[in-house]
C-alpha cells in the first residue's frame, strides 16, 4: 500500500516536471524569437567587419600598398640600343593624428552596433509582448464563450422541458433557442479570432504552446540613460562625434613613401647603370574640399545629438503614459469586479425566482446576458492589466 502511494506520487510529480518544462516563458518565447531574427543570425558576420575595420584603422597603412613596373626602350625609332627597366613600390602612409581619430572611429562603431542589437532585441521584445497579449485575450474571450454556450445549451433545454409539460409558451423556448444560436455563433468567431491570434504569436516566436506566466509591475528607477532606444542613439551621437573629428584629422590625402630602382644603357654594347630612387609625396590641403566634409560631418553630429534629446522626451513621455495606463487598468478591475459581485448575485436571485415560477423566461436570459458581459468585462479587465504592467516594462527598456 505505501509503495503504491509512493510510485504515484512519484509518477504525479514526474508528469509535473514534464508539463511545467514543456510549457515555455515569455522570455523563451522571446529568446526563440531572437534567434530567428535576422540580425541575431548576421551577428557573427557583423562583429567579424567591426575587428576588421577596427585592425585597419590601428595599421600605419592608409590604403594597400601599390607596385609599378615600367621599361623604356628605343626599338620603335632609332633602335640604338637605349634601354630602361623601373620597378617601384609606393606605401600610403597614415598620419598620427587621423590614425588615432580612425582608431577612435572604430571603437565607437564596434560599441554602436552592440547598442542597436539591444534596441533590436527589445522592439522585438515588444512585437512579442504584443502578439503574446493578444493570445492570451482571444483565449480568455473564447474560455467564457464556451461557458455561454454551456449555460444556454442547459437553458434551453430547460425551457424545452417546461415547454413540453405546459408550463411556458413555444415563443419562450423559441427564445431560449435563439439566445443558444447566438451564443454558438459567437463562439465560432471568437473561436477563429483565438486561431489567428495564436498562429500569429507561434509565428513570431517559433514556440509551440502559449506561455502561462505573467509578468510583474518592475519599478521605473532604472536608469533612463541606460534605456536601449536612448542608447541607441546615444551610441549613434557618439560615432557621429569620432568621425567629425576622423575630418578634421584628415585635411589632406596621406602621404605617400616610395622605393624604386632604375637600370638603364645608352646604347648596345654599353654596359647598364642601375640607381635607387626614394620619394616622399606630400598632397596639399584642398580649402574647398576640407570645407564640404567638415560641413557634412558637423551637421552629421547635430542631426545625431538632435535624436538623443528627442528620443529622450519620448521615452520619459511613453513611461508616463504606460504607467497611468496601468493606474487606470487597476481601477477598472476594481469596478469591473464589483459590477460582477453584484450581477452574479442578482442572477442567483433571478434564477431562483425562474425556478419557482415567479419569473419568465426573457428576465432570465436578460440576467444570463448581464452576468455573462460583466463577467467578460472582469476577464478582459484583468487580462488589459496585465498587459498594461507589460507595456510598463516594455516603455522602460525591460526585456521578459
Amino acid at each position: 500500500m505505501q509503495r503504491n502511494f509512493s510510485s504515484r506520487v512519484l509518477l504525479a510529480a514526474l508528469l509535473l516536471s514534464e508539463a511545467a518544462h514543456a510549457a515555455p516563458t515569455i522570455k523563451d518565447a522571446l529568446d526563440s524569437a531572437w534567434a530567428r531574427h535576422p540580425a541575431a543570425q548576421s551577428r557573427a558576420a557583423h562583429l567579424d567587419e567591426n575587428f576588421a575595420r577596427r585592425d585597419l584603422a590601428s595599421s600605419w597603412l592608409a590604403d594597400a600598398p601599390r607596385v609599378s613596373i615600367g621599361q623604356k626602350t628605343d626599338r620603335w625609332n632609332q633602335n640604338a640600343g637605349a634601354r630602361e627597366w623601373e620597378a617601384e613600390i609606393a606605401v600610403p602612409l597614415q598620419l598620427p593624428g587621423l590614425r588615432a581619430a580612425r582608431g577612435t572611429v572604430a571603437a565607437s562603431e564596434l560599441t554602436q552596433y552592440d547598442a542597436r542589437t539591444a534596441a533590436e532585441k527589445w522592439r522585438l521584445a515588444g512585437e512579442v509582448r504584443e502578439a503574446y497579449w493578444q493570445a492570451r485575450i482571444a483565449a480568455g474571450d473564447l474560455l467564457l464563450a464556451e461557458r455561454k454556450v454551456a449555460d444556454a445549451r442547459l437553458l434551453s433545454a430547460d425551457a424545452e422541458r417546461r415547454f413540453r409539460a405546459g408550463d411556458i409558451a413555444r415563443t419562450d423556448w423559441n427564445q431560449a433557442e435563439g439566445a443558444l444560436k447566438l451564443a454558438q455563433s459567437a463562439h465560432a468567431d471568437l473561436r477563429a479570432k483565438a486561431y489567428r491570434a495564436e498562429r500569429a504569436f507561434f509565428g513570431l516566436t517559433a514556440v509551440s504552446q502559449i506561455p502561462a506566466d505573467q509578468e510583474s509591475l518592475a519599478g521605473s528607477g532604472a536608469a533612463l540613460d541606460h534605456h536601449p532606444q536612448l542608447l541607441e542613439q546615444m551610441r549613434d551621437a557618439d560615432t557621429a562625434r569620432a568621425r567629425q573629428q576622423e575630418e578634421h584629422a584628415a585635411r589632406r590625402d596621406p602621404p605617400e613613401l616610395s622605393l624604386g630602382t632604375v637600370r638603364e644603357r645608352s646604347a648596345f654594347g654599353e654596359s647598364s647603370a642601375g640607381s635607387v630612387m626614394l620619394r616622399l609625396t606630400v598632397p596639399l590641403a584642398s580649402g574647398a574640399r576640407n570645407r564640404s566634409r567638415l560641413a557634412a560631418a558637423s551637421a552629421g553630429r547635430i542631426e545625431a545629438e538632435a535624436r538623443v534629446l528627442q528620443a529622450r522626451a519620448r521615452i520619459e513621455a511613453d513611461i508616463a503614459a504606460a504607467a497611468e495606463e496601468v493606474a487606470q487598468s487597476t481601477q477598472q478591475v476594481e469596478f469591473a469586479a464589483a459590477r460582477f459581485a453584484l450581477s452574479r448575485e442578482s442572477h442567483e436571485l433571478l434564477d431562483k425566482s425562474y425556478r419557482l415560477g415567479d419569473l419568465d423566461l426573457p428576465a432570465r436570459l436578460r440576467a444570463e446576458a448581464d452576468r455573462f458581459d460583466a463577467e467578460l468585462s472582469l476577464s478582459r479587465a484583468r487580462l488589459e492589466r496585465s498587459r498594461n504592467i507589460s507595456r510598463f516594462n516594455q516603455a522602460n527598456g525591460l526585456l521578459p
